[in-house]
């Protein structure tokens, strides 16, 4: 998603950022902050740059799944 252009839609969706606020009991993480913790529990920096080449975020990918801590 992070190299699919601005406007369609599954990346407007994937950006989006709620403006009402949660009950205090639940946490405010989105899913992209879920995939952050996993990469920073990687040492993975930069993912964002990393996702624009394809072949160094397949092996990314494969690593993630056999991981299983995270």
């Amino acid at each position: 998603m992070e190299r699919m252009p601005k406007e369609r839609e599954v990346t407007r969706i994937y950006k989006w950022k709620p403006l009402a606020s949660r009950p205090k009991a639940r946490p405010k993480n989105r899913w992209e902050d879920d995939v952050r913790m996993d990469l920073q529990k990687m040492e993975i920096k930069n993912w964002k740059r990393s996702v624009l080449d394809s072949n160094l975020w397949r092996t990314i990918a494969e690593r993630t799944k056999t991981r299983k801590e995270l």
